[in-house]
Formats: C-alpha cells, structure tokens, sequence
C-alpha cells in the first residue's frame, strides 16, 4: 500500500515537470530570422531591445497557434495576447513603443502536436528599408499579394468576359435593307429671299 502511494505521488510529481513546458532561448545577435520547435505550454525567452522578452505556447490548434507574449521580469510578467496562423503572421510590438519589433511565422504544426514559429527580429529596421529576400516571414507576405493580384485579375477577366458577351447579341441582328432608288433631278430651282 505504501509503495502504491509513493508510486502516484511520484508519478503526479512527474507530470507536473511535463505539464510546465520547455524553455528555448533565442539569441538573435547572429542571425536575425531564428526557427524555433515548440510544444503547447513552451517558452522562449529573448533578449532584444535591452531587456529579456518571453513568448509563451498557451493553446495549439490545427492551423494556427494562440501565444502570450511580454517583457520577461520573472513568473507574473505582463503578457499580451497573440494569434498566429498558417495564413497570416503576427507582428509584435514587445516594448509598446508603436513600432514592429518581432514578426512571428507559424510554418507547421505536426500531428504530435510540435509547432514550428520562425522568429524575426525586425526591431530598428523601417518597414520600407527591407528589400530582398529576408526570411519565411517576407515570403509569407508577398505570396498574400500575389495571391490577391491574381484573384483581382481573374474578376476583372471574367467581367469583361460578361460585358462583351452581352453588348455582342444586340449588334448581331441582322436588318434587311430596302434600296430606294432615288432619281436625279435635272432642274434645281434658286429662291431669292427678299429683305423686309
């Protein structure tokens, strides 16, 4: 009996380590854009701006991921809610200054459950100053544009399709025409206006 309740309390104490999440620690001193694999309840912890950030897996889905994300002092940080997804990215003001500063990319998420973020640390760089390829997060947008192009196109292809189909079927009628036959006049008469 003894060994029994030893055995739960071990075995309650064991899951209480896996229920808390890994902690992965980012550094963005080398490379910019960093991948990142995660679990539901992990943590990353990055250094950026001059002080330690935390991004924190609170929920997985299926295609998309909700995240509390803040300035890491110690366990009752400031966190604000986040949401990324297979289609769109977040992008993540972690001072609250008004400007981007982290650009979170959901790649994929397993079947296990393992979310793949790509992280990329766009803090001191204007929006309009990125040019070229800069990462998953960049390809992400532009395909949305692309996409969006393409879509824009093809409505407007399929209304002129409609357009002329429709202005075409009134100008087909065809209308017999009658000759009239005119004759020539030989004499053409002058009439003089007199003036009042």
């Amino acid at each position: 009996m003894k060994k029994g309740i030893l055995f739960g309390i071990a075995v309650l104490f064991f899951i209480s380590f896996v229920a808390a999440g890994e902690t992965h620690n980012v550094d963005f001193s080398e490379l910019r854009t960093q991948p990142v694999y995660l679990y539901d309840g992990d943590q990353i912890i990055f250094n950026m701006l001059g002080g330690n950030h935390v991004i924190i897996i609170e929920d997985v889905g299926t295609s998309s991921v909700k995240l509390d994300y803040g300035f890491y002092v110690d366990e009752n940080s400031e966190l604000y809610p986040g949401l990324v997804g297979l289609d769109y990215l977040m992008r993540a003001d972690v001072d609250k200054d008004g400007d981007v500063d982290l650009n979170v990319a959901l790649y994929s998420i397993s079947e296990d459950g393992q979310v793949n973020l790509v992280l990329q640390d766009v803090s001191g760089t204007d929006s309009s100053e990125v040019t070229g390829q800069v990462g998953v997060v960049d390809d992400i947008v532009s395909n949305f544009n692309y996409k969006t192009l393409i879509l824009a196109v093809i409505g407007i292809l399929v209304l002129g399709l409609v357009g002329f189909l429709v202005f075409r079927g009134g100008s087909n009628k065809n209308i017999p025409v009658e000759e009239a036959k005119v004759e020539p006049t030989s004499t053409f008469e002058i009439k003089e206006e007199k003036p009042l």
